[in-house]
């Protein structure tokens, strides 16, 4: 259990290293954008910095299939989601980013949220260890087509550009998640040495890779029009919470033996919600949007400039392509 809280720390730590580096290095560039999957290689790719970053995150994912064999989902997912609070200040002091009281409010009650938790974290030690390979695959391919979705309706629904990216990564992510909790259980039962085959010959590493890749087109796309101190912390939350709630229930992952226990723990997931929606609602203002997608509309003012337009305020708030 020691030892799963450990490794839970340092995936948090790396994750959020990773968002902060690629964050710089997608503030430098063109233009990205996820319909245009190639070129986004290319940019992405020629960056020694985002390399760096993408690395980082690569051993994050290590950290995070070892954390989820040694201790129940919930704790580990608890104990990443406190990485968002380091994510948000590094962002503020070393990006300047802009923060407003809903932000600062939504952090606080995540913090709550995570204290809450953290209480209960003696009352199960063993991680869940059950699940079938057709329930995991049933719940990513739902959750695939059920992020696309999302994506259109809060594009079109949402005032502030962080909240299509944010959700539709942050499922993406979690199908992601699933796999390494899939791979987990496999080590477990057979070891390294037959767990390793196993996991080639399953669907987990594939599954991964696909929601992987589309998770990070979004993200990326986000990170570079939205502040990473807000598309960063929701993309964790929705990822954290789905993992959790889908985890728990196709891994048999256990509950805390004492009814007040779980009561709290349930209760500091909902607080969570409360969080990420203090972060997602309510009008963008221009202080939100400032630094948000500037360098982005500089990019693609100074790409469109040889048509001879104009776009106004409006226009370009409202461009998420």
């Amino acid at each position: 259990m020691v030892l799963g809280i450990l490794f839970s720390f340092l995936a948090s730590g790396c994750f959020n290293l990773s968002n902060l580096l690629e964050k710089r290095a997608v503030d430098g560039m063109a233009a990205i954008s996820a319909r245009r999957a190639s070129h986004m290689v290319r940019m992405l790719g020629s960056s020694k910095l985002w390399v760096t970053g993408f690395v980082v995150g690569v051993v994050a994912v290590g950290f995070m299939v070892i954390g989820y064999s040694l201790a129940p989902i919930a704790v580990v997912q608890s104990i990443f989601g406190a990485g968002l609070v380091l994510l948000v200040l590094a962002s503020r002091l070393f990006l300047n980013e802009p923060m407003g009281r809903r932000e600062w409010l939504g952090l606080a009650v995540i913090v709550i949220a995570v204290v809450l938790v953290s209480v209960t974290l003696g009352s199960s030690t063993s991680p869940g260890l059950r699940g079938s390979m057709g329930q995991v695959i049933l719940a990513s391919v739902a959750t695939t087509a059920f992020a696309a979705f999302m994506f259109v309706v809060l594009q079109r629904s949402s005032a502030d550009p962080s909240v299509p990216f944010g959700v539709a990564a942050g499922l993406l992510y979690g199908v992601a998640a699933l796999q390494t909790k899939s791979a987990s259980v496999l080590l477990v039962h057979h070891g390294v040495l037959g767990g390793i085959p196993r996991i080639l010959a399953s669907p987990y590493p594939y599954v991964f890779i696909v929601t992987s890749v589309l998770g990070l087109f979004t993200f990326q796309t986000g990170l570079q029009r939205c502040r990473v101190a807000v598309v960063g912390p929701l993309t964790n939350i929705i990822a954290s919470i789905y993992v959790v709630a889908v985890g728990m229930v196709v891994f048999s992952d256990p509950l805390p033996r004492s009814s007040a226990l779980t009561v709290l723990r349930l209760f500091g997931f909902a607080l969570v919600l409360v969080g990420s929606w203090a972060f997602a609602a309510g009008p963008a203002t221009a202080a939100q949007l400032g630094t948000a997608g500037v360098t982005n509309l500089a990019h693609e003012s100074g790409n469109d400039a040889g048509d001879g337009s104009e776009k106004s305020p409006e226009q370009t708030r409202t461009r998420f392509d």
